[in-house]
């Protein structure tokens, strides 16, 4: 019984983030129509630095796994140890989530640093072409997106499945009671940034494409 509130609250917050996702995507809808983004485009997916992740979205991606065969899913955790591994020695590193025909294996459940992107050019060397007005409500909705996880933290995807793997760090997180500084070691080699620190106060924004 003890744990149904934590459980309620979480299952909350998923609600509200399924929401911010498509309130962004309303809002954008008319620079969207611009876009020459098509499926098996991949561009974002791998000449990007960064696939960011909120642990919110982390544990979205976490449930939805939990749908598929123990092959398929023993697959993908190899593919995101081989990821963390290239993240720690280079900028860019193939999207762990991405198969052979260039398509996301997680679509309905990309986080946010994926879903912000698009392109009126295509990519090649110099990367999605973005509007403005695009790129400040994204960075709005980032800020909205820390709000919505204050106890959690931000960074490259790979990174925040496996900080999600630890059992003591997803029951401490859960209950709204995690202790950075027992985690200090990965926060710092994965670059990870705090929501917010002990005393309520901001942290800077996660790490984006």
């Amino acid at each position: 019984m003890k744990t149904m509130p934590s459980v309620m609250r979480l299952a909350e917050k998923k609600g509200r983030l399924f929401s911010l996702y498509e309130e962004f995507e309303r809002r954008v809808a008319p620079f969207r129509a611009q876009a020459v983004c098509v499926k098996g485009c991949a561009d974002c997916c791998i000449q990007v630095g960064t696939v960011a992740a909120t642990t919110l979205e982390g544990m979205v991606i976490r449930e939805y796994l939990e749908g598929w065969s123990r092959p398929a899913r023993k697959a993908v955790r190899q593919r995101l140890h081989a990821n963390r591994r290239e993240k720690l020695t280079q900028v860019f590193a193939r999207c762990a989530f991405l198969d052979e025909e260039q398509a996301c294996t997680v679509y309905p459940v990309r986080p946010f640093s994926c879903r912000r992107l698009y392109s009126v050019k295509t990519c090649g060397d110099q990367g999605p072409v973005i509007h403005r007005r695009a790129m400040a409500l994204a960075s709005r909705t980032i800020e909205v997106l820390q709000d919505l996880d204050p106890a959690g933290c931000s960074g490259h995807l790979s990174f925040i499945l496996y900080l999600l793997e630890k059992p003591e760090f997803r029951r401490a997180y859960l209950q709204g009671v995690w202790n950075a500084e027992n985690f200090q070691e990965l926060v710092e080699r994965y670059q990870l940034t705090l929501h917010t620190n002990r005393s309520g106060q901001g942290r800077s924004s996660p790490p984006v494409m």
